[in-house]
């Protein structure tokens, strides 16, 4: 009865040697934690790790596991690490809605080793709310828009609306040809000038080339001073 005893044990023994000398796929981070301190709302972080198989088998990464503020700056550059291979993760913390709380949240790396899968990281740090005299730049980017005065230069020199960028009808063509790289899906750029005439046909040229964001303010500064009067009119003298 001792015999198979002894057998028993020695094949425990020689089992778990086998696995403290030749571990399986293991993934392990250069750190456990990022911490990225104290910021302001609206500000984002620029978030890394090191991950590396420290295992003697080669690892499958399966799934990246964040929480909604941290997204992937890019994707990996590889899913499978050979035994001492390592790679480089990076993430963006996007802080916007999180002003006045302690960030404590994890980032799990599940990969194919069920029984230490998944490998969890931490990002962590406060975020400061937002002061009554600041704004997030998402805020000021979300449906950004230019305004354009078509009009001529002593004109807009005139008179104008605030924060109105002087571009004459005759020189929109070369802008749109220097500025066309800056556009994007949620710029939108209004056109006016003395009735919506000429930003009527401006508009309308441009669109049938394929700029959508353009758009003509109808009646143009004739009809603002009809329904506004001279609010948020400028002297371009000042």
């Amino acid at each position: 009865m001792r015999k198979p005893f002894i057998t028993l044990v020695l094949a425990s023994v020689l089992i778990f040697l086998t696995s403290i000398f030749l571990r399986p796929q293991e993934l392990t981070a250069d750190k456990s934690t990022f911490d990225f301190g104290t910021i302001r709302e609206g500000i984002n972080i620029n978030v890394n790790f090191t991950i590396w198989n420290k295992g003697s088998k080669g690892a499958e990464i399966r799934e990246i596991r964040t929480f909604a503020a941290c997204v992937e700056a890019r994707p990996i550059a590889q899913r499978s690490l050979a035994p001492g291979e390592k790679v480089k993760m990076d993430f963006v913390f996007e802080s916007l809605g999180y002003g006045g709380a302690s960030v404590d949240k994890n980032i799990e790396i599940h990969y194919d080793n069920p029984r230490l899968s998944p490998l969890k990281l931490k990002v962590k740090g406060r975020v400061l709310a937002l002061e009554a005299y600041q704004a997030p730049i998402g805020e000021m980017t979300y449906n950004f828009f230019v305004l354009i005065d078509l009009r001529p230069p002593e004109s807009f020199a005139k008179e104008h609306i605030i924060g109105a960028v002087n571009v004459p009808s005759r020189m929109m063509e070369q802008w749109v040809s220097e500025a066309s790289k800056s556009f994007s899906a949620e710029l939108i750029i209004y056109l006016y000038c003395e009735d919506g005439t000429e930003s009527d046909r401006t508009a309308k040229v441009l669109r049938e080339k394929g700029y959508s964001q353009f758009i003509s303010l109808v009646g143009g500064l004739k009809e603002w001073k009809q329904q506004l009067g001279t609010k948020f009119l400028i002297s371009g003298k000042i």
